[in-house]
């Protein structure tokens, strides 16, 4: 009685202890790891990492319920059952080799700060499924031939019916390969259209204007047109003032003034490159004063205008303490007698 009790009681400890230490490893020490390797850019550790996520519970379910099946059920209901196991254990390594390569892609993506690729994302997820699909196809004995021949069959069709949206996806690829821009770049399109690219789908890419407003356009319309990419090849910008003061107004004066003010706000304004040295370029004399133009730098372009805001401000102030007087329109009225 007392030894069928032992028999009993040691597989049971055995389980309890196995499906601890997995728990253990899959829910705390793996997400450690992958929060480790986040931190430190290691891709490649934290792709497998976060695939591995689920692996050790169930794999340790499986080598249990193979070594201690025959203690509780019947031959017969193993049997029976060994077919499922055999192919849960062909999906699960089919999925960790599909959450691999997702994860690979999406780890890259978002350390080298390329953004949220819709495109690529669902690219995978397609891929992946389609991979699962067939590997149950097989599981269960299907032949994969005659589901290849109907789509080679029906290809040419397909792509005629689907000749817009597939124009777009492969333009859509063109766009993500050659690294014309990324999500998180700031654009303007020939046709006007400016703002933050925030995704490239299947068909189109967004950009967010600067009011908030989303822009959806073809990607096909991405390829053709002329882009220009305030992003690349880096994001500071150079920041152009034009101002003007009075004739009679000492330049050299007004140059120290405005040279000083842009330092200043480069070294107090957000956005501003504090180690840029602004330069004063005088460019127009008519008769209204001399105009000129001062050149600020700022880290990106949304930058600009909190620094033109500021410089405008702060130089229309001083120019009033040190009393140069700005350009005034003077208009003449002749009274006929």
């Amino acid at each position: 009685m007392i030894a069928n009790e032992i028999n009993v009681f040691v597989p049971v400890i055995f389980v309890g202890i196995a499906l601890v230490i997995s728990i253990t490893v899959d829910w705390i020490v793996r997400r450690r790891i992958q929060r480790w390797a986040d931190a430190r850019e290691r891709i490649v550790i934290e792709a497998v990492a976060i695939a591995l996520g689920g692996q050790f519970t169930f794999w340790t379910l499986f080598l249990i319920f193979q070594q201690v099946a025959n203690r509780f059920l019947a031959e017969s209901t193993i049997t029976a059952i060994q077919p499922l196991l055999d192919l849960a254990g062909i999906m699960a390594i089919t999925i960790l080799i599909v959450r691999l390569i997702t994860n690979l892609v999406d780890s890259y993506l978002r350390h080298r700060q390329i953004g949220n690729i819709s495109l690529i994302q669902n690219l995978l997820r397609g891929l992946g499924a389609l991979a699962v699909g067939g590997t149950l196809l097989i599981s269960y004995g299907v032949p994969l031939s005659p589901v290849l021949t109907v789509i080679a069959g029906s290809s040419l069709g397909l792509t005629l019916a689907l000749r817009e949206p597939l124009a777009n996806f492969f333009a859509g690829v063109q766009i993500i390969v050659s690294n014309r821009v990324k999500p998180g770049d700031y654009i303007r399109l020939a046709s006007g259209e400016e703002g933050f690219v925030t995704d490239i789908r299947w068909s189109d890419t967004y950009i967010r204007q600067l009011a908030n407003n989303i822009i959806i356009i073809p990607n096909a319309q991405m390829i053709t047109q002329i882009v220009t990419n305030f992003s690349r090849p880096e994001p500071e910008l150079a920041v152009l003032v034009d101002v003007a003061v009075s004739a009679d107004a000492d330049l050299a004066h007004t140059e120290a003034i405005a040279l000083e003010v842009a330092r200043e706000v480069l070294t107090t304004t957000t956005g501003g490159v504090t180690t840029f040295e602004p330069l004063v370029r005088f460019n127009a004399v008519d008769a209204t004063g001399i105009r000129f133009t001062v050149v600020l730098r700022g880290q990106s372009f949304t930058d600009q205008f909190l620094l033109r805001h500021e410089f405008i401000k702060r130089f229309h102030t001083r120019l009033q303490h040190e009393g140069i007087a700005t350009p005034t329109h003077m208009v003449r009225l002749f009274a006929e007698t």
